[in-house]
């Protein structure tokens, strides 16, 4: 997809200099941050984060691919299947409750998160979030290619067609988005998720009728772009959302050069840019609403994807200026300046935000192999992935 090739010593292309070390030292930290049995804390210094996530444990998984350790990646892989597998009878239930015409009951639906060692945790985090599903399959799809294995090992199987019949009856739902809030929406990122991850179970299982039940959701997004112009946050909120990067890198929904990912693309420049940052929405009052190094590179990304590397380096260099003397990557910076009043009150509400988040590490990680290979591709950086939504 795009210039994107793996790092390792396989023939990809590897960040040099001060970047390399910088890189190796997200990439220990991804692998320092790994349970024994597979799954990844969200932060190893924040409390409320002290779980895996389906969301950002299957980026981390992507990003150590992408690096080159693919058996971190399948560990995680083969836990989230039998975390997934674990649940089982909870997917079954919400699979029968939809059949039975029944309302959905956001408490009683599939976790978005557990504990380390794969246990759905019983508390009231809103965890009706169906993205986390869908990213997952795709990742697992991009793990299999990248470990040139392709197949899907038997023993996954089942967890996979689990995991896409529950994203096949639930993805075009209103749940809680990637942010966890607004649960009565439909929200465009997570529509991307879900198209992405039954396309990848499509392919993985060999089964044509996964495929068929992405149709509908790439007909809402096609719909969405004709009528906007744009991509908006949701059915509900026509702001743009920092999370509407991942339409086009890493999930490939739509192309680069789609007029409305491009319109999309530069609002989130400007109305989302936080000192060279980027923010999660307008309104965004989360510690502040500062910027995250997760959606500053995702914005690179797509830079890069559309050829415009000066501005995918200055996304990256913005990154790297946020890597403290410790090596941590924060969840965000620059709320305090941005809207003191909500800052402070989280701080004293969950004290200060997390200072080293996972996924961070993972994004950075991700940019930089994406902009050195993109740099020492031959003729620079061709887009090469068509979109997948009709016109």
């Amino acid at each position: 997809m795009y210039c994107m090739k793996k790092l390792d010593d396989s023939g990809g292309t590897k960040p040099s200099g001060d970047s390399a070390r910088l890189v190796a030292s997200s990439v220990a930290t991804m692998l320092k941050n790994q349970h024994p049995g597979g799954a990844f804390v969200a932060s190893p210094d924040f409390a409320e984060y002290r779980y895996c996530w389906l969301r950002d444990g299957s980026f981390i998984a992507y990003a150590l691919d992408c690096a080159g350790e693919t058996d971190a990646a399948a560990a995680f892989h083969n836990w989230s299947a039998a975390a997934i597998e674990g649940i089982a009878p909870a997917i079954s239930a919400a699979l029968e409750r939809r059949a039975a015409g029944e309302p959905v009951d956001p408490s009683a639906m599939p976790p978005a998160r557990f504990s380390l060692s794969g246990q759905a945790v019983g508390d009231d985090w809103p965890n009706f979030q169906v993205d986390g599903y869908g990213t997952w399959l795709w990742a697992l799809h991009q793990h299999l290619q990248k470990d040139r294995s392709r197949d899907l090992p038997s023993r996954l199987a089942g967890p996979v067609e689990r995991a896409a019949r529950y994203l096949a009856e639930f993805g075009m739902s209103p749940c809680y988005d990637v942010w966890e809030e607004a649960g009565g929406s439909v929200h465009t990122a997570t529509l991307a998720c879900a198209c992405a991850g039954l396309v990848a179970a499509a392919s993985m299982l060999g089964d044509r009728t996964f495929a068929e039940r992405a149709e509908p959701v790439q007909a809402a997004l096609a719909e969405q772009a004709r009528r906007l112009g744009y991509f908006a946050k949701s059915d509900h909120n026509r702001q743009v959302d920092g999370a509407l990067l991942w339409l086009c890198r890493p999930f490939g929904v739509v192309a680069p050069d789609e007029p409305a990912f491009v319109q999309t693309v530069s609002r989130i420049a400007t109305e989302l840019d936080l000192d060279g940052g980027t923010r999660r929405y307008p309104t965004d009052s989360y510690y502040g609403g500062g910027a995250w190094p997760v959606l500053t590179a995702s914005l690179g990304c797509n830079y890069a994807a559309s050829g415009d590397l000066g501005a995918a380096q200055r996304c990256l260099d913005w990154v790297t200026g946020h890597i403290d003397d410790q090596g941590r990557l924060p969840e965000q910076v620059g709320g305090d300046r941005h809207d003191p009043e909500h800052y402070h009150q989280w701080v004293a509400r969950w004290g200060p935000s997390a200072a080293d988040l996972i996924w961070s590490h993972a994004m950075y990680v991700v940019l930089a192999t994406e902009v050195a290979d993109c740099r020492a591709a031959p003729n620079g950086n061709t887009p090469a992935n068509p979109s997948a939504l009709t016109n």
